[in-house]
């Protein structure tokens, strides 16, 4: 799923004596003339420093952040029948979520508990390292429970020559079925090391899915297995040590805003 700082800033005076001369009458002294004491310079008042208003400014930082967004959707929706420019940024985060593992191990990490979303666009940036199969992913409109909860899954795989991806719904932590079956995509790219970016649209029954800018589909869940829920990263792999690691994440919400208007979310996920 951030502050600020401030600047700073210094005078002389005479004494003098005199002595007189035995037998002489004292010689009368000159009267010295007036010194000249200049006027005082008129000083401009500085004018106070306005200090920031701290909702001013994260209202203007929201505001830089949702156009970068909409820019990075016009350059791959602009084309399309998504209805992305009803929508508002609901999430964004953009330093590194690493999900880590080690053997064969699967975890699920959580992002906003607070954010619940059922028609979205959601995006991120993942790096699969690992030696083996790997697996790297989202979760979405699922039960409070990652681990256990009835949700969808976004996922794909590094297998062995044939890079893959699926839209999956699962539940008490095993599979029940997939309204797209296993996808085979070219678009992958299946090194150790590699990143690959995915935008998967979500709205009612409808999935749309987007691998490296090349869109791989619309796929439809008749059944309506789940209508909202939150989000989560998936990370799976079958031996040895490996990671998927997020970035440039966001989501975008197809929901009109809440009341009050929106409120971008930028906490660090599990916070």
């Amino acid at each position: 799923m951030k502050n600020y700082r401030r600047f700073f800033l210094s005078t002389l005076v005479f004494l003098l004596a005199c002595g007189t001369i035995p037998g002489l009458s004292p010689a009368a002294t000159p009267t010295p003339e007036p010194s000249f004491t200049p006027p005082p310079t008129d000083t401009a008042t500085p004018q106070p420093t306005p200090t920031p208003n701290a909702m001013q400014t994260k209202a203007a930082l929201a505001t830089q952040t949702t156009s970068e967004v909409m820019q990075e959707l016009d350059s791959l929706l602009d084309d399309t029948d998504i209805p992305y420019q009803q929508g508002y940024l609901a999430w964004k985060y953009d330093q590194p979520i690493t999900v880590s593992l080690t053997g064969p191990e699967q975890k699920v990490q959580a992002l906003d508990d607070k954010l619940i979303g059922s028609n979205f666009i959601m995006k991120s940036d993942v790096t699969w390292r690992a030696t083996g199969i790997i697996v790297c992913g989202s979760i979405f409109r699922s039960e409070p429970d990652l681990a256990q909860g009835k949700q969808y899954l976004f996922e794909f795989l590094r297998l062995s020559g044939l890079p893959a991806w699926s839209i999956d719904v699962a539940e008490f932590g095993r599979f029940k079925n997939s309204p797209t079956r296993t996808q085979f995509s070219s678009a992958l790219l299946q090194d150790n090391g590699a990143t690959n970016q995915f935008v998967l649209v979500a709205i009612d029954e409808q999935f749309t899915l987007y691998i490296n800018h090349v869109r791989q589909g619309r796929f439809f869940d008749n059944s309506k297995q789940r209508s909202e829920g939150i989000f989560g990263l998936l990370a799976y792999q079958d031996s040895g040590k490996g990671s998927c690691e997020f970035e440039n994440s966001w989501i975008w919400s197809l929901e009109p805003p809440p009341p009050g208007g929106a409120v971008i979310g930028f906490k660090q996920p599990g916070s």
